[in-house]
């Protein structure tokens, strides 16, 4: 199960268990005070529907916030032109300006993998001084959200980097796999792709550099 699910089950549980209690506690003050049912049955719906309240415009403001950060958008307006791209774009195809959007996005990528790691790190320090179960366990949860969190990062860069073409995509993996000596699952992972897909994009590579090579040796032979 994904650390954002255990996350959300984990807030259901707490409500379940907090509008137990209520409803409990209000029981005992209803038979002490000598209230009817239907009084107790009126503050449990007033209740429950207050805290459903909050959970919508907790749920509203999340939306909102993801809406307005450049990290999550997708479409964006050229900053020159004001043309509609996509995210990933280099350069607009309408008036040929570079997308600074994208670049100021890359960076804030990068500073958002630094200080995930910072925290990744702290966390592991923490969780060597844990004793319980249940702060382990804690840790645990927190040490996924963080990687999950990596994750998703790591997959946003890196299509902002390879950018919205196929070659564009087969010069990236190029790079990664001949010149920095990565393997085709770490290259499969960062792209959230199949090893086959690699290989096959690999084989592509291989195929077009031997065509290149062979009308390079033509052009020299004659």
């Amino acid at each position: 199960m994904k650390p954002e699910f255990k996350l959300i089950l984990r807030g259901l549980l707490f409500l379940a268990a907090g509008l137990f209690f209520l409803i409990w506690g209000l029981d005992g003050i209803l038979y002490l005070t000598g209230g009817t049912i239907e009084d107790l049955i009126v503050i449990v719906t007033i209740v429950t529907i207050i805290y459903f309240l909050i959970f919508g415009i907790v749920g509203v403001a999340v939306i909102i916030s993801r809406r307005r950060n450049i990290l999550y958008k997708k479409i964006i307006n050229c900053t020159a032109c004001g043309a509609l791209i996509k995210m990933e774009e280099k350069i607009c195809a309408k008036c040929g300006a570079e997308n600074t959007i994208r670049s100021e996005a890359l960076d804030k990528l990068e500073d958002l993998e630094r200080k995930i790691e910072v925290k990744r790190s702290e966390n592991l320090k923490s969780s060597k001084m844990l004793k319980t179960r249940r702060s382990e366990k804690l840790q645990d949860l927190n040490d996924e959200l963080l990687s999950s969190k990596a994750r998703k990062v790591s997959l946003k860069k890196t299509q902002l980097i390879i950018g919205n073409t196929h070659e564009g995509k087969l010069e990236w993996i190029k790079t990664q796999y001949y010149d920095l000596g990565r393997t085709i699952q770490d290259i499969a992972d960062d792209l959230d792709e199949s090893m086959i897909t690699v290989r096959k994009n690999l084989d592509e590579i291989e195929s077009k550099d031997i065509s290149k090579n062979e009308i390079d040796g033509h052009q020299e032979g004659s």
